[in-house]
């Protein structure tokens, strides 16, 4: 029962940052499923001094509309494929934020599969990368 034998591997993990006073964040990463069967990701917690609550959402086109869903069943990886977690697909957010989250910072999460062990992770915190401003030295 040690994390080797998990046959899911999360990879390329980030929480994005926030302005300081967000009570909503996002986390984007890509989960390998390296087992022989599907496994089904049913929930995401986190650190209780980061947030209130961790959901797994997805966007969807609606018409002319993007829409966020909360995926209340979870997502599915199937056998020996992966999942990617990002802007404007399936994603986690981080609902009751205690403080933004600052670039340079982590935030502790545990994902939990349906029959495994769940996986707990510590992801860097980054700034968008659509939204960077520079700033002078």
């Amino acid at each position: 029962m040690t994390d080797s034998q998990s046959p899911v591997v999360l990879k390329d993990g980030y929480a994005r940052a926030t302005f300081p006073m967000a009570k909503t964040a996002a986390v984007y990463f890509t989960l390998h499923n390296h087992g022989e069967d599907d496994l089904q990701l049913s929930g995401v917690t986190v650190d209780a001094k980061v947030a209130d609550e961790a959901q797994i959402h997805t966007t969807k086109m609606e018409g002319d509309v993007m829409r966020m869903r909360h995926l209340t069943d979870g997502v599915t990886i199937g056998a020996h494929e992966h999942v990617t977690f990002t802007s404007g697909g399936y994603h986690v957010m981080l609902l009751g934020l205690k403080n933004g989250l600052s670039e340079g910072g982590e935030v502790q999460l545990t994902l939990h599969f349906d029959g495994q062990e769940p996986l707990y992770t510590v992801l860097p915190v980054k700034a968008d990368t659509q939204a960077v401003h520079k700033h002078g030295h």
